[in-house]
């Protein structure tokens, strides 16, 4: 077994156990904008994202069809991050992160939705696998945000 590779930031701690990476965001680090220049700084083209831990100040979206735009919620207090699920793609050749959460407040009420920003409180443990390909969004002629574009290819088994 390999020894993982460790790169240090300013706060956020990161290691490559191969396939994937295990990054631990430190207390205070902005979730979307820490994954998004760690992204950077790697060249991450791609990915699967998971992860957990607890946050503050955050943001959560629900998509409304008729209205064809988020209705944000904000939730400021400390909440526990059951669950963080998402994915690393290009747009306009910068990364883009797209993550969905499931929070928990102190009464063990769970909500969750599009996360637009949250701030790290105790620890924020994620888990990366990096994709093969070469994931790239791009503005949709119907929908008014922009999604995966991915080469058109026969759906047969490799």
């Amino acid at each position: 077994m390999r020894k993982p590779r460790i790169l240090y930031n300013v706060r956020m701690r990161a290691a490559f156990a191969d396939p994937f990476w295990i990054l631990r965001l430190m207390r205070g680090e902005e979730i979307i904008a820490s994954l998004s220049a760690w992204a950077r700084a790697t060249g991450l083209e791609g990915g699967q994202i998971s992860g957990l831990g607890a946050m503050r100040d955050a943001t959560l979206g629900y998509y409304d069809e008729s209205s064809r735009d988020y209705l944000r919620r904000d939730h400021p207090g400390p909440v526990e991050i059951l669950s963080l699920s998402g994915g690393i793609a290009r747009l306009e050749g910068k990364p883009y992160i797209h993550l969905h959460a499931v929070v928990s407040d102190r009464e063990g009420r769970a909500f969750g939705g599009h996360l637009f920003r949250g701030t790290v409180t105790a620890t924020g443990e994620i888990y990366v696998l990096p994709s093969r390909l070469l994931l790239q969004r791009a503005k949709d002629p119907v929908e008014p945000f922009s999604l995966l574009d991915l080469p058109d290819v026969p759906l047969e088994a490799p």
